[in-house]
């Protein structure tokens, strides 16, 4: 889960607007000027991104040598004012980069030495108390903030539309605790609710709410009153929220929800101003604190070779230079924020919409590389890396499914779309689709180094194959990707499921008309039992064909099912409760196949129609299973 939010401003400025999408800026005082090319640069880049991604504002805040050189607004908060965006003033969601402060409250917390992060966390929790799944393997601190603690993830139905309705943090750690799924320390997934566990042991610790404790110890020291974690915001930052937009059409924009929420430590409700994200940028690359320190230090690699994980930041590399960076989305606002410390610079971007096919997230990453290129420019390019024969070339190729997804809950489907597809590209290369950021790019050619390691062809980025058949991604060290078997494939989950729904419908038409001809020719009726056997297949081959509308209509657009899966509404409540209508009904169509062999029923072709109906209803009950489509409604 990642967040961010734009704020709405003054009517002094209300009068203006956005002609055919036109870029609207407003900068913040008092400030260093920005150097000219990097100002040109950026109210280009924006401009764009705005009027080609449709996206209604956005906000970017650079600061070098201790200064903030630029902070700027552009376009607009709110599409029906047309309020422009203040970099002051305008509030934005910070999604995950809100698990920066919980990172930073934690390390304080050791620092003081408060707290052992290589101890049991449950040796510092008092109102939640984690399962000892497996025994002699507790989980740390260290763990839970580098996303190896091992929970599960399930984010369906954890966040609000309204902030009064979020419940206790609390409360939400104990009745929506996802299950432990692999042992802690061996696997970084990237992990929401463990940094939702790490502001209440923040809280547990310190005696005070988790949103007190960052408002007193982190955004009151560095100045930072434009942002706050509380739910509801003061009455002063609410005034100045931005609201987050999903493109509607061609025109036409749809207000996102679903910002607020429980775990706020991980994402939700947590709300900054660029001006406000400038202080904090400045005060991690100058406060030489040990908090800092801990933050900005590689606690875990899932590869020696491979960026690694600080507490809160992924370690970042492009060419030879290096930082920390996080990225937030949630429905309708998505940020980005590098930190270069060897240059003391540091970058923050956010956009209030999701912009067309989502691509306001990429957009944020593109504009923090080119700032960086001009403020940070890298050593000359060395020569290219020559090739290198690598004996296990072709074990590499296969499916490979992100150590993300679900084992547990609804969000088991993301495996259907998610997965990485690797092949072979010639003697000493590999062809790679689902690894890049990059919706211009989807798929990337690497170059074999040796060992399992590659360099994308004519990129920056590595690629490694740890020996226990893990594929790491330097573009993403916060996750990992194991390979499937082919049973696992999901092309073939596909294909069961297409076939399935396709055959089940196909019954669901055929076998009333058959009934229907059988009866007009006067033949003699089936046995009641048939006749309940045909009837069950139809309902299975309806419910089926409702099913996949309703799922149709769920995914159909991925800006809006972000906002569906947090928010679990009650389509995805239709989509789980037809899926588990179909399971029971596939039980009985498959008991109607053995009776009609054992009892004779129909002639022998009727009765291998009926079996194949029967197959085509385990084939999709089991990938229903299989991806979790199953249950009731969501609360």
């Amino acid at each position: 889960m990642r967040t961010t939010s734009i704020r709405t401003l003054t009517t002094m400025a209300a009068a203006l607007t956005i002609a055919s999408a036109a870029l609207l800026s407003v900068a913040a005082p008092a400030h260093a000027a920005a150097p000219p090319r990097l100002e040109s640069l950026v109210d280009a880049a924006v401009a764009d991104f705005l009027e080609d991604d449709r996206i209604p504002g956005a906000a970017v805040t650079v600061v070098a040598g201790g200064r903030t050189v630029l902070a700027k607004g552009y376009g607009v908060a709110d599409v029906r004012t047309r309020t422009p965006v203040d970099p002051q003033r305008t509030g934005f969601f910070l999604g995950s980069l809100a698990k920066l402060f919980t990172a930073q409250a934690a390390s304080q917390l050791v620092a003081e030495g408060k707290v052992d992060p290589k101890a049991d966390v449950n040796d510092h929790l008092r109102a939640v108390t984690v399962p000892d799944t497996y025994p002699g393997r507790p989980v740390t601190l260290d763990q839970l903030l580098t996303h190896t603690g091992g929970f599960d993830s399930d984010l369906v139905g954890r966040n609000r539309t309204r902030a009064k309705d979020v419940e206790p943090l609390a409360e939400s750690l104990v009745t929506r605790r996802p299950p432990r799924v692999r042992a802690p320390g061996t696997t970084a997934a990237y992990d929401n609710y463990g940094y939702a566990l790490t502001g209440q042991l923040v809280a547990d610790v310190s005696g005070r709410s988790f949103p007190a404790y960052v408002d007193e110890h982190i955004l009151g020291p560095l100045g930072m009153t434009g942002s706050t974690f509380a739910q509801p915001p003061p009455a002063s930052i609410a005034a100045g929220l931005a609201r987050g937009y999903r493109p509607n059409g061609t025109s036409g924009w749809t207000e996102d929800e679903g910002q607020y929420g429980a775990w706020s430590p991980s994402g939700p409700g947590a709300v900054s101003t660029a001006v406000d994200m400038g202080r904090w940028m400045t005060g991690q690359l100058t406060d030489d604190t040990t908090a800092n320190g801990l933050m900005q230090r590689v606690h875990y690699r899932q590869d020696p070779r491979m960026p690694g994980l600080g507490y809160g930041f992924e370690e970042w590399r492009r060419g030879g230079r290096t930082g920390w960076f996080k990225d937030g989305d949630i429905p309708g606002f998505h940020s980005n924020l590098l930190l270069v410390p060897a240059r003391d610079v540091g970058v923050f971007v956010v956009f209030n919409g999701d912009g067309r096919d989502g691509r306001a997230s990429w957009d944020g990453k593109d504009l923090i590389d080119r700032i960086v290129d001009v403020l940070v420019p890298d050593n000359p390019a060395p020569a290219a890396p020559g090739a290198v024969t690598d004996p296990s070339l072709a074990s590499y190729p296969g499916t490979y499914r992100p150590g993300r997804v679900s084992r547990t809950g609804l969000m088991a489907l993301e495996g259907l779309v998610a997965s990485v597809t690797v092949r072979e590209d010639g003697e000493n290369g590999l062809r790679t689709t689902g690894l890049s950021l990059d919706p211009d790019q989807p798929e990337q050619r690497w170059l074999a180094l040796g060992d399992g390691l590659f360099q994308e062809r004519g990129g920056s980025a590595t690629l490694a194959f740890t020996r226990g058949g893990v594929l790491v991604s330097s573009a993403v060290p916060s996750s990992t990707y194991a390979k499937l078997t082919w049973h696992q494939s999901p092309s073939l989950h596909l294909g069961l499921l297409a076939a399935g729904t396709g055959t089940l419908i196909l019954a669901a038409i055929a076998l009333p008309v058959i009934a229907l001809v059988r009866r007009l020719r006067g033949r003699t009726p089936h046995p009641p039992a048939a006749r309940v056997a045909r009837a069950t297949a139809s309902a299975t081959g309806l419910i089926a064909a409702a099913f996949t509308a309703a799922l149709a209509a769920v995914v159909r657009d991925g800006n809006a099912m972000m906002e569906a899966v947090l928010l679990g509404p009650p389509l995805l409540s239709i989509v789980t409760m037809l899926g588990t209508a179909l399971v029971l009904l596939a039980l009985g169509v498959v008991a109607g196949a053995i009776a009609a062999w054992f009892r004779g029923w129909w002639n022998v072709s009727g009765r291998i129609l009926f079996t194949l109906t029967a197959m085509a209803a385990v084939a999709m009950a089991s990938m229903l299973l299989q991806y979790r489509l199953v249950g009731g409604p969501f609360v």
